[in-house]
């Protein structure tokens, strides 16, 4: 059963902490059960806002807080006086957990650029809400991955569930959690097609394509290196993504994700990279797909099917199978990569089968042969892009003019070498290139 950590925030007596910690700046208080076991999960930051921790707190076992503000923080009308009490629920909302005073600890210094932020986004006039995480190693021109959730769940729900954050820590990119709106039934989805969503007007796209082009801007991400991964429903968005808007996501890797029927005929034909992480058991989105609508989300194709359209939009050549190493031998699973590589603009696609596996996010839960997240990144770091390295070596060089030279020559197009992004090949992307060279 799956775990998730809600927290809640009471009026308690006083603690404490602050005059264990009165010389330091920050406080980084850590989540204890109430066995004083401890709950292993994700580094939450927050500074004044209580409600990041009433929305915000999936699956994290410490919170680094800013002493300055001491006991004005509101929660919920009451006065929070550096507690928390705290419950553990299951996905049903049933208690299995719960304490009161779960903190203890201090450490010293700042965590400001450690902080998940919580924003809201005007897209279109409609208040859409997601969150940000930036780690300290975060240089200009980073990456940006965008985690979707699934069906009914959440962007604090994902992010805890994933562990995308760890992984952005250690290799220096930044990570958008969006949320979804609430449908008839008051559940969160991406518009994918769903035969429930029939009456669905948002356009997902758009929003998540405007949010990228949005946090590009502000916070000076590339404006290459622009990826989407998620969960489930979240997966087959990042589907739609690789069909609708590739111009700004480079490339995909859905997890237990599917080609929806209506995602398929209207796919885009460009090539775009793509991992699929899919449990040959699950059996929410079925391996075989399901054509007929029986379960009744809409008719979807099989892994295998949606892997195959795009071998073939991306002209792939040759495939290899690869078994990973079987290092946990209790989780009743192991994982093959079907790899098909030389593809054109060598946006290869793998598919992780995880065999024996379920509706799961490998090494969060079901396989825990591999990281999910770990991999993910470990596939978008090779399409990871500098503006002019046409032949993808690290560098920009003649060899770059060369390829450029060749692709106008053969009136070839690729979104990569469209310098000045007006929609064709020719001179002046090659005059770009020399000036990037020349400078």
């Amino acid at each position: 059963m799956k775990k998730y950590l809600y927290i809640s925030c009471y009026i308690l007596l006083f603690n404490p902490i602050y005059s264990q910690c009165d010389d330091l700046d920050y406080v980084r208080l850590t989540m204890e059960d109430s066995w004083g076991d401890g709950w292993n999960g994700n580094t939450f930051c927050i500074n004044s806002e209580c409600t990041t921790l009433l929305s915000g707190s999936t699956g994290t076992d410490e919170f680094c807080i800013d002493l300055s503000i001491e006991n004005p923080i509101t929660c919920d009308g009451g006065a929070w006086q550096s507690e928390v009490f705290w419950i553990l629920s299951d996905s049903y909302g049933t208690t299995l957990v719960m304490g009161g005073a779960p903190f203890s600890g201090c450490v010293g210094g700042s965590c400001e650029n450690e902080i998940t932020e919580f924003f809201e986004f005007n897209d279109n006039g409609q208040t859409r809400d997601y969150y940000l995480y930036r780690p300290n190693s975060i240089q200009d021109n980073a990456p940006l991955i965008f985690v979707l959730h699934g069906y009914s769940g959440s962007a604090g729900g994902i992010m805890g569930y994933s562990g995308m954050n760890e992984v952005a820590a250690e290799h220096g990119f930044a990570v958008c959690y969006p949320q979804g709106l609430s449908d008839q039934s008051g559940y969160n989805f991406w518009n994918v097609g769903y035969s429930f969503h029939q009456n669905q007007t948002v356009d997902d796209v758009a929003f998540l394509s405007s949010l990228a082009n949005y946090l590009q801007d502000e916070y000076n991400f590339s404006t290459d290196n622009i990826f989407s991964t998620g969960m489930s429903n979240g997966g087959d968005m990042s589907y739609m993504l690789a069909c609708q808007a590739n111009d700004v996501f480079r490339a995909i890797a859905p997890v237990a994700g599917s080609m929806m029927e209506e995602i398929y005929n209207t796919c885009d034909s460009s090539p775009v990279p793509i991992l699929e992480i899919h449990g040959n058991n699950d059996n929410i989105t079925l391996w075989d797909g399901d054509m007929q609508n029986n379960d009744g989300w809409g008719a979807y194709y099989s892994t295998e099917e949606g892997i195959e359209f795009w071998i073939e939009t991306n002209g792939c050549m040759s495939n290899e199978d690869i078994f990973l190493p079987n290092t946990n031998t209790s989780d009743g699973s192991y994982v093959i990569n079907h790899r098909y590589f030389d593809c054109n603009d060598n946006a290869e696609v793998w598919l992780y089968e995880v065999v024996g596996g379920g509706h799961d996010w490998p090494g969060s839960y079901g396989n825990m042969d591999i990281n999910a997240s770990e991999e993910i990144w470990s596939f978008f770091s090779q399409y990871t892009f500098n503006i002019g390295d046409i032949n993808n070596d690290g560098s920009v060089d003649v060899l770059d003019v060369i390829a450029v030279v060749n692709l106008v020559l053969n009136g070839e197009y690729s979104v990569i070498v469209d310098m000045n992004y007006d929609g064709t090949i020719n001179v002046l992307d090659i005059v770009e290139i020399i000036y990037i060279i020349l400078n």
